[in-house]
């Protein structure tokens, strides 16, 4: 006897109500009691490794997957960047490791202790990235990438571990794991034959997961930024402000701090001095700001530039943040309008507003009338809509970046 069509769409709408629960669920950090108190200042993320050993000569990971562990830390690095730490550039990190213990790649520099690694590097704490699990699995039948990492912050006077988080992400896709949606397969397919665009796409996950309970004090934020600007006028570098979003809605200001992080990760490696994320909103409070509502129409931008002595400020809204569900059919979508501005002359160098929208169900050709109920309840999950987010800024980030504009402005303006 055939189940009916109605029972199906019940038993699909519970598994999709079970499976978005399970995907808020991620493990929860570990945190000294009493971190924020006496947080470190200077902190290293040194380089990741992969901690099961591999069939190979030396025993050494096969190219993608040390392709992927080396994406993985340069993507957590550039999330925990905007934090209120001063950072260490990972290649400085390197040329220190190898300079004392020989080639990263050789690991003795995994035998010292987090007191050695600390008076070597400067830094008062450490993060390790232990890499229990890395895969990249392209066939027509079946795709996977995917991480299982253990992040820790230990403590290099002490040797305490202050934060931990535990990590899994993945991908999958293909005939056995995708829901019936057509044009994923066929999106998958392609996307799958480039190992370092998927390892990517994980990492931003994992990294997203990872930092989503991160300790961010205050006070470290301040002390980092003065050492940041010290360093920047030494090399001639732009600070920008990227101001906290302003919002079409009000309840969008999750989606407002989460976008404004994103942006400042992808812009870290540009042209720019980031100033931290915090002390921007210490200046804007004092202005009238306040992080839930919208922007207030009298907030002095100028003046709050001039107080962060920045260069440019990036301001702009979230045009769009939204989840929709309509049975057969279901979309998540993001929009920004960013633009970048000279403090000293109110010009706008650089603007652009960018939608980012994923569906699914019917429209995207459903393989079997099962998946008509299943395929848009799965599109609407919270990380599906964390991606559509990644995905734009990291769009909008990289637009910016290679703007003819902003690298003439940069340029004529350091002649």
């Amino acid at each position: 006897m055939r189940m009916p069509i109605a029972r199906h769409a019940r038993t699909a709408l519970l598994v999709g109500v079970l499976l978005l629960a399970a995907g808020c669920a991620w493990n929860r950090a570990y945190v000294r009691p009493g971190f924020l108190e006496h947080p470190p200042r200077r902190v290293a993320v040194l380089p990741f490794v992969i901690t099961y050993a591999y069939d190979t000569p030396n025993g050494a990971p096969p190219p993608e997957h040390a392709a992927g562990r080396d994406i993985l830390r340069k993507t957590f690095y550039d999330a925990v960047t905007p934090f209120g730490y001063e950072d260490i550039a990972p290649s400085h990190i390197d040329e220190v490791l190898a300079a004392r213990w020989g080639a990263i790649d050789e690991g003795k520099w995994r035998a010292a202790t987090p007191q050695e690694l600390g008076e070597a590097l400067g830094a008062d704490a450490v993060i390790y990235g232990d890499i229990a699990r890395i895969a990249h699995v392209a066939t027509p039948l079946y795709t996977n990438t995917n991480f299982d990492v253990t992040f820790r912050m230990v403590d290099t006077h002490t040797g305490d571990e202050l934060w931990r988080k535990h990590v899994t992400a993945a991908e999958r896709g293909g005939v056995l794991f995708k829901s019936g949606q057509v044009v994923d397969l066929i999106q998958d397919q392609i996307r799958s034959q480039h190992a370092e665009q998927m390892f990517q796409r994980v990492a931003d996950l994992a990294a997203a997961r990872a930092v989503k309970d991160f300790p961010n004090p205050p006070r470290a934020a301040f002390g980092a930024a003065t050492t940041k600007t010290a360093a920047a006028a030494s090399t001639g570098m732009k600070r920008l402000a990227i101001l906290p979003l302003n919002m079409a809605r009000a309840s969008w200001h999750e989606a407002a701090e989460l976008l404004r992080r994103d942006l400042a990760a992808h812009l870290h490696d540009g042209p720019f001095e980031i100033i931290e994320l915090q002390q921007v909103e210490e200046v804007m409070e004092r202005h009238g700001w306040n992080d839930d509502k919208p922007w207030p129409a009298d907030l002095p931008v100028d003046q709050i530039a001039r107080e962060l002595s920045a260069d440019l400020v990036l301001r702009g809204t979230v045009t769009k943040w939204e989840r929709k569900y309509l049975g057969v059919e279901s979309w998540v979508s993001a929009g920004l309008q960013l633009e970048l501005v000279d403090t000293a002359t109110g010009q706008v160098i650089w603007s652009e507003q960018r939608d980012n929208r994923r569906q699914a169900g019917i429209l995207k050709g459903p393989t079997g009338y099962l998946s008509v109920a299943t395929a848009p309840i799965m599109g609407v999950t919270r990380g599906r809509q964390r991606q559509v987010g990644d995905e734009l800024t990291r769009t909008l980030a990289e637009h910016l970046l290679e703007s003819k504009d902003v690298r003439a402005h940069l340029s004529s303006s350091s002649q």
